[in-house]
């Protein structure tokens, strides 16, 4: 049965309306609820919950309005006890329900601050400019103003854990044999192996990571065992100039694209027949814009395609090499007569002309 039909059959039998087998599921439930709670509450507890039951039983009892005609009076019953106290009951299973969720967390949370207190050292950022510092195992950390870091004297564990609190970047250390997993707020965990990153926690709640060099594995639930690689399907897995934004108020992690991509090789500013060539060149003249688009997929290792496969076939002609990536995406689509979208880590080209390409 659902919430909302049960609420209904409830509200039926406050008001003596139920059928004898409609009656029969409400005292089952009654009985169930009081009887076999799987609420593991304390004497204090249970003596507390009991007292509100009471006290809302007795509000109901004051509110209920006074008849304006003479009407024939029914003693109250055990049965007549019974429906107001079931009624209590509900509201006040809810209540202690969230109220032993929330104080669970606040009971778990000072645990894992306490433990960070007694067993890791911590630095604060203090000042209105960052602040470099660098752990045991040669990780390298910038604290942005107002960061806290705990951390480990020394990583002795199978695993190297920190926990930040605001924003710092990260430049870990490669050891294959024990990941680097950073803490943060809504129990989300960013876990690396070797690799450069930057975390920003706001003020609003939400939380950002954004890959520079290497792989980042951002997850909610922590993993009971550990592996030795990373899992893609146990959280969002995240490459170079990828990042994941935890919405607070949505409770999800969002996919995009880094606010200035950068390219995973240097690229070649003028092609030079007479020096070598240090990395790919973006001079195009007269080329697909399919190919063009893929020169760019290499170069920033992020996925960039036409909307359709006609699309593609549009020509491109300029050089590339001294822009960014969305400046050069503009210069495109200005020639081309196209327009791009980015769409969670991929970006996309639509056309904008009304005729064919």
């Amino acid at each position: 049965m659902s919430q909302s039909n049960f609420d209904r059959l409830l509200q039926k039998y406050l008001a003596g309306e139920c059928t004898e087998e409609e009656e029969k599921l409400v005292l089952e439930w009654y009985e169930k609820m009081v009887h076999n709670s799987d609420l593991h509450l304390s004497d204090a507890d249970r003596s507390l919950i009991e007292a509100r039951m009471w006290q809302a039983i007795h509000t109901n009892l004051q509110a209920m309005p006074a008849a304006t005609t003479p009407t024939k009076l029914r003693p109250v019953t055990a049965r007549t006890w019974f429906r107001v106290s079931a009624a209590a009951t509900i509201a006040g299973l809810i209540a202690t329900v969230v109220l032993l969720y929330r104080h669970q967390t606040v009971i778990n949370q000072s645990r894992v601050a306490a433990r960070d207190r007694d067993s890791y050292d911590s630095v604060v950022n203090s000042t209105t400019n960052i602040r470099r510092m660098q752990l045991a195992d040669g990780t390298r950390i910038t604290l942005q103003p107002g960061a806290i870091l705990y951390y480990p004297p020394a990583f002795t564990g199978t695993t190297r854990e920190v926990t930040l609190k605001g924003s710092a970047f990260f430049n870990v250390y490669h050891n294959p044999a024990k990941h680097f997993k950073v803490h943060l707020n809504n129990g989300l965990t960013t876990e690396v192996l070797g690799t450069s990153f930057q975390i920003k926690q706001h003020t609003d709640r939400n939380i950002e990571v954004a890959v520079v060099t290497g792989k980042v594995l951002v997850y909610r639930q922590p993993r009971q065992q550990e592996n030795t690689a990373l899992d893609s399907t146990a959280g969002i897995l995240l490459t170079r100039n990828k990042k994941v934004t935890y919405n607070a108020a949505s409770d999800l992690l969002i996919t995009g694209i880094v606010d200035d991509p950068k390219p995973l090789q240097k690229i070649t500013p003028q092609p030079d027949v007479s020096a070598p060539t240090s990395g790919p060149s973006l001079n195009f003249e007269e080329a697909l814009l399919h190919d063009v688009l893929q020169s760019l997929s290499d170069v920033y290792g992020i996925v960039i395609k036409t909307e359709t496969e006609q699309l593609g076939n549009r020509h491109f002609h300029g050089d590339l090499s001294k822009y960014s990536l969305f400046s050069q995406l503009e210069y495109i689509c200005k020639t081309t007569q196209t327009t791009y979208e980015i769409n969670g880590s991929q970006i996309i080209i639509k056309d904008t002309r009304t005729g064919n390409p």
